[in-house]
């Protein structure tokens, strides 16, 4: 313990303390000064801070808004200090700390309500905690997403209906129900149907792309086996493929497992559909599928192209198609493997592809045996 005598055992002078003294203040007003300053430092970021942020106290009154929430909301900084937060969100009567943004109805100063969305942080400031709220302004996502949701409302409504409709007007036809159909005119109706089938997976697509998105892609387990959902998967495939050159091979246990076998079957039609597409004439795409701990694995190996390895992570985002070959080229969304990887992480399982270029594709998954 320091008592303030020297060496020698003396006490300090008068004059020694006098120093001493002096040293602690310069060391007081250095510390002041650098708090000061981290003060306006701080004062600079909430005002400068290019998303709106509002400061408001324990007792849910609001302190400051920085320069953009006063644009958001079209009121000046002494309107709402020492308002509480329900004066410019009217639902809220006290904050909460989220992690998450969370969607609030906020109230212009002229007195419109419009959508904002709120990460709450609580913070220490001047020393005592303060709420950080970031808001946002989400109008424009907002009219957006109701946009959305009515394109897919009328691709489901009134494009998949009609389709369906005319497919069933050629199925009639191509049954010699309206008289006799020549081998041209037969191959016609079978362009045609290939058209409108893929028109209607388009769809198909897009309505379980907004469900993936949404959250609300439901999946219903129940009792099947390997077999039965690959053999189910390959004879629609194998039906539907345009070039008879490239076989389709399965090596496959029939074990059972506990999940949607129409789901699992909608996966493996897509990953299957894919490897013919891009195999060369004369190739074989395997299927292979079986018990692999306590998961259940499914593969699909084609002879492609390959995919670079900085590109596989790619190949599942939505919307994302990777440069192809001219030969093969197909319009599509991109949605097809997006939607493949949301069902697999729904059954609780995983997928990924090996791949190197020039050597084929091995397009995997894996899920659980039965749900937890």
């Amino acid at each position: 313990m320091n008592t303030g005598k020297k060496p020698d055992g003396q006490p300090p002078t008068y004059g020694e303390l006098v120093q001493k003294l002096e040293e602690k203040n310069r060391e007081v007003e250095v510390l002041s000064k650098a708090y000061d300053d981290l003060q306006v430092r701080m004062q600079d970021v909430i005002t400068n801070f290019p998303m709106g942020l509002i400061v408001v106290d324990k007792r849910n009154r609001i302190e400051a808004v920085n320069r953009r929430a006063r644009s958001i909301f079209e009121f000046e900084s002494e309107e709402v200090a020492q308002q509480p937060v329900e004066f410019i969100f009217p639902d809220t009567r006290e904050l909460t700390r989220s992690s998450q943004p969370i969607r609030v109805a906020g109230r212009r100063k002229s007195g419109e309500l419009f959508a904002t969305e709120l990460v709450v942080n609580l913070l220490q400031h001047h020393g005592e905690e303060r709420f950080f709220v970031n808001v946002q302004d989400i109008t424009e996502r907002q009219r957006l997403e109701q946009l959305r949701r009515d394109l897919i409302a009328m691709v489901s409504h009134d494009i998949r209906g009609p389709l369906t409709a005319v497919r069933v007007i050629l199925d009639m036809v191509a049954s010699g129900m309206y008289g006799e159909i020549n081998t041209r005119g037969l191959n016609i109706i079978k362009n045609g149907h290939s058209s409108i089938d893929y028109l209607i997976s388009l769809v198909k697509n897009l309505l379980d792309a907004d469900k993936t998105e949404s959250g609300t892609i439901e999946i219903t387990p129940a009792e099947t086996t390997v077999g039965a959902i690959v053999n189910k998967a390959v004879i629609t495939a194998d039906g539907a493929k345009d070039r008879p050159t490239i076989a389709i091979e399965t090596d496959i246990t029939n074990d059972v497992i506990v999940a949607d076998e129409d789901r699992i079957v909608q996966i493996l039609i897509n990953l299957i559909s894919n490897a013919l597409k891009y195999s060369p004439d004369n190739s074989v795409v395997r299927v292979v599928a079986g018990i692999d701990g306590v998961f259940a694995k499914f593969q699909i190996i084609d002879s492609g192209p390959g995919i670079p390895k900085e590109m596989q992570h790619l190949v599942f985002e939505r919307y994302r198609q990777l440069d192809q070959q001219t030969a093969v080229k197909r319009k599509g969304f991109g949605l097809g493997l997006a939607i493949c990887k949301a069902l697999v992480e729904k059954h609780g399982g995983r997928i990924w592809v090996e791949s190197q270029p020039g050597q084929g594709s091995n397009f995997c998954f894996t899920i659980p045996l039965s749900p937890e």
